[in-house]
């Protein structure tokens, strides 16, 4: 594993710490390949019921390091291109992929600054949480020429509106973890100083949780979101008719009757 990347299962839930807080923890290859050995770890070993995402230092993430040489920074012109895929697909967006379709549900705890592509890394995960006096900013179009990826272009809009989403894309202006709530793009705020205990909090809840229906539940929402609705409808059967024969269902059903709280056990 990377010194830059501290990796702890404990209590359900696997956790993932951005330890580079000298470069705003700017992602490198490094760091990148050893938040994809931990989500694959958390995910074979069946202890894990949860993931939470946070970062040491004064800033979430600041996107890629774009001094590693898998930026290809330091290739001719002719070559730039060609590596610049290649990261991406291979690299950036297989970490993604993972961490959104990862088999339990997961929490993102920012703190400070969200920029570029650290964007992208948090709203990767189900839940965010942001200390007040956070920021996500879209830093690739106005200040480096580029534009959004990790799936920022895709969420922005999904959430925020097409207007919304190209003016904070084009201007590179911070949206403030305020106003991330009430818009519809993150879960919640919490104070500076409170933020790694109410994210922690969350972590724990979804953990005791049935995390079948959770896995089931996003991706039935992801999905809605290009379906129309007798389609959705018949989503919603065919996932409910899974669920139903589940252990948490049976376990669920037995302590509504001896009401008290079921013991979820994710299977």
């Amino acid at each position: 594993m990377s010194q830059h990347v501290i990796v702890e299962k404990r209590d359900g839930i696997g956790r993932i710490t951005l330890n580079r807080p000298e470069a705003l923890n700017a992602l490198s290859r490094e760091m990148i390949e050893a938040i994809r050995a931990a989500v694959a770890d958390f995910a074979a070993s069946g202890e894990v019921k949860a993931l939470l995402l946070a970062a040491n230092g004064r800033a979430f993430c600041s996107g890629a390091d774009l001094s590693d040489p898998m930026m290809g920074q330091h290739l001719p012109q002719d070559q730039k291109a060609a590596v610049c895929a290649a990261t991406l697909d291979t690299l950036m967006n297989a970490m993604i992929r993972e961490l959104r379709d990862a088999p339990f549900p997961t929490v993102a705890a920012v703190n400070g600054i969200a920029a570029g592509g650290g964007v992208g890394l948090a709203l990767a995960l189900d839940m965010v949480v942001a200390g007040r006096s956070a920021s996500f900013i879209l830093s690739f179009t106005a200040k480096l020429g580029l534009i959004p990826d990790l799936g920022a272009s895709w969420h922005l809009p999904q959430h925020l509106g097409r207007a919304r989403a190209l003016g904070l894309m084009l201007t590179g202006q911070p949206l403030s973890a305020e106003d991330a709530v009430a818009q519809g793009l993150i879960w919640a705020t919490a104070d500076d100083d409170g933020l790694a205990d109410e994210a922690e909090a969350l972590a724990k809840k979804l953990a005791a949780g049935p995390t079948l229906a959770q896995v089931a539940t996003r991706r039935l929402v992801d999905d809605a979101l290009s379906r129309d609705f007798p389609a959705q409808l018949d989503a919603e059967r065919d996932g409910q008719a899974a669920m139903v024969v589940t252990d948490d269902v049976a376990e669920a059903m037995k302590a509504f009757a001896e009401k008290r709280k079921p013991v979820f056990r994710g299977r």
